[in-house]
């Protein structure tokens, strides 16, 4: 009876390898769903106590002002100021620019550096455009070293962009230069020059 039973489940296994194979993957799959909806659900608990944090004991503030008074300082000198506010994002949206110059032209000459600055401030004071350096350059399919994460392997702008950046800011020798490519004049615009690798065009 054993020998029979044993042959029968060899029989089986074989002539159903395929089925079990299959039921044995579903089944893992179904533990790692359940494994992975366990890992990232909060805990009822978890939600709760992000959301009561303790608040600072009051020997802590008074720790803290007292450091503060030490210093000469208030609370109100740490806190920025919407000018201050406004003038760091454009401090930041600087250094995106110089970045935005070196990924695409940082082997150019520093007329065709110029030339990228200008294509950017360009189109910051043009109504077609948005009105900031950042989302000019973040504007899709515009610049493809913001996309392809080239300006993100920048390590650091050169000294000749930042010199192209800062000639251009005092004062625009191209205010009439929208599009640059490589390898040939863009389909938009009116072409005007070739600087270097890029093809440059006007409105």
């Amino acid at each position: 009876m054993k020998r029979r039973s044993r042959r029968w489940l060899k029989r089986f296994l074989r002539d159903n390898e395929l089925f079990l194979v299959a039921l044995l993957d579903i089944v893992l799959l179904g533990f790692l769903v359940m494994f992975l909806i366990w890992l990232f659900t909060p805990t009822k608990a978890s939600a709760m106590e992000a959301a009561e944090l303790p608040e600072a004991s009051l020997e802590e503030q008074e720790a803290s002002e007292a450091a503060l008074e030490a210093l000469g300082l208030s609370e109100s000198d740490l806190t920025m100021t919407d000018e201050e506010l406004a003038e760091e994002a454009y401090y930041d949206s600087l250094e995106l620019l110089a970045l935005c110059v070196e990924a695409e032209a940082g082997n150019q000459s520093l007329e065709g550096k110029r030339l990228v600055v200008d294509v950017i401030l360009n189109r910051v004071d043009d109504p077609d455009w948005p009105d900031n350096i950042v989302d000019v350059i973040s504007d899709p399919y515009e610049f493809s070293t913001f996309w392809d994460g080239a300006i993100d392997r920048v390590w650091e702008p050169s000294g000749e962009t930042f010199q192209a950046e800062r000639m251009e800011l005092e004062e625009r020798s191209w205010p009439e230069v929208y599009y640059f490519t490589a390898g040939g004049y863009s389909k938009y615009g009116t072409p005007w020059k070739q600087v270097g690798d890029h093809y440059f065009s006007t409105k």
